[in-house]
């Protein structure tokens, strides 16, 4: 069965006023448009808001999928929190794996699930072209317990590759690497300008 996918978004986003799944992207948003490519590769689709008070969860509710937010005790404390609020979802939905993509990747590969899923199995699997994207990722539960107690022994924030480095890894050769270009590499669509938050 194909793990649920869960769209990482509490961050901050301080770069774009705050607001960055809702930046506008083509016709759409950035959240909607990565929404779009990542349902039919998975069975279900969850959005990490981060902290339950945060600005954001009243119009991500609105997005039609479940919310799932961070442990109070790691709030602030960088992606790696909404990571593991994935795999306590997971574990308690009795799987045995999730998969964590960033909000802000609207061209990831319409078949990166399925390569994740191809990929002998690891700790966590993530994809690697001339830099990590660790975030796009598929992670066992087995993990939890590490990543719990890093993040509880982190000094305000813990760094992804350098979670990842305790960890049996395994990567994913990417050919495109604008594939995987977050919002702030890519060139807007066409006749979409850039607004005053960027």
């Amino acid at each position: 069965m194909t793990p649920k996918l869960v769209l990482l978004a509490g961050g901050k986003g301080s770069r774009m006023g705050g607001n960055k799944p809702f930046a506008p992207w083509g016709r759409s948003t950035l959240i909607e448009t990565l929404i779009a490519r990542l349902k039919p590769q998975v069975r279900a689709l969850v959005i990490n808001a981060g902290a339950k008070d945060a600005p954001l969860v009243l119009p991500l509710s609105c997005l039609s999928l479940p919310l799932i937010f961070d442990d109070p005790a790691f709030a602030g404390m960088g992606p790696l929190a909404g990571v593991l609020s994935a795999l306590d979802m997971a574990c308690e939905a009795g799987d045995i794996q999730v998969i964590t993509v960033p909000c802000d990747m609207p061209n990831v590969p319409e078949d990166m699930v399925a390569q994740l899923l191809a990929s002998p199995p690891a700790d966590i699997v993530h994809f690697k072209g001339e830099r990590d994207y660790p975030l796009c990722a598929l992670w066992q539960v087995s993990v939890t317990p590490a990543l719990r107690v890093a993040l509880q022994q982190a000094d305000g924030g813990l760094g992804v590759m350098r979670f990842l480095s305790t960890q049996a890894v395994r990567t994913i050769a990417v050919s495109d690497d604008a594939a995987f270009a977050n919002i702030n590499q890519l060139p807007l669509p066409p006749g979409q300008g850039h607004g005053p938050s960027r």
